[in-house]
């Protein structure tokens, strides 16, 4: 009877090792799936917020093209002429070249807006196709966006000042600059750089210059 009690002692201290080394493994497979999804995590984080960084220089990049190849077309319907621009604080109409226009094609006519699905979109019209097919387009360069914030740089009547301005109308040129600035909601951790464009086009073509007085003539 005394021979057996080594036998059992010896059983039961190998049941308890492997017991352990069953926790030890679950316990080291728990943390490694830990890790993996953490990784994961991370991972796609770090790839959503890539994504997001390319819309937003996509937007940038399409906003700037644009504006740079803003063309002033002098409208003479008021009292004096002035450029086709109308740039508001949360608007900008304007004309320019079709986008990806690889030689001279006609103009279109721009406008970008927030709409109330808080879109940023910029829609594009033929400026010489009328009626039924007018060539519409619609761009949306961003989704969630809550606020946008135009502003033009230049001088304007009647203070002649070259400052910053929350509209640009009526006026016989484009504005020096243009910013645009872009809000989103609370929580969202995109971010929009301050877009500053110069109009390439500063020169109005239809001006004939009047050597007597300086300015363009029947302007004043």
């Amino acid at each position: 009877m005394g021979s057996r009690a080594p036998a059992v002692s010896s059983s039961g201290f190998a049941l308890i090792e492997a017991l352990a080394s069953l926790v030890i493994v679950s316990m080291i497979s728990l943390l490694i799936f830990q890790g993996i999804g953490v990784g994961r995590r991370v991972w796609e984080g770090i790839d959503t917020s890539a994504s997001s960084a390319e819309a937003i220089e996509g937007a940038q990049s399409i906003l700037r093209g644009r504006i740079e190849q803003m063309y002033p077309a002098t409208l003479y319907g008021g009292n004096e002429a002035e450029a086709d621009i109308n740039g508001q604080a949360e608007t900008l109409e304007f004309l320019a070249p079709p986008i990806g226009a690889g030689r001279p094609a006609p103009l279109r006519r721009y406008r970008l807006e927030l709409t109330v699905g808080r879109q940023l979109l910029l829609t594009s019209i033929s400026d010489v196709i009328w009626g039924k097919d007018p060539g519409v387009t619609q761009q949306v360069l961003l989704n969630g966006v809550q606020q946008v914030d135009l502003t033009y740089f230049g001088v304007q009547q009647p203070d002649f000042q070259r400052q910053w301005r929350s509209s640009w109308q009526q006026q016989v040129v484009p504005p020096e600059l243009v910013r645009i600035r872009v809000a989103f909601g609370r929580g969202d951790r995109r971010r929009w750089p301050d877009l500053i464009v110069h109009p390439l086009t500063t020169i109005d073509s239809a001006c004939i210059l009047s050597a007597a007085t300086s300015r363009c003539r029947g302007r004043g």
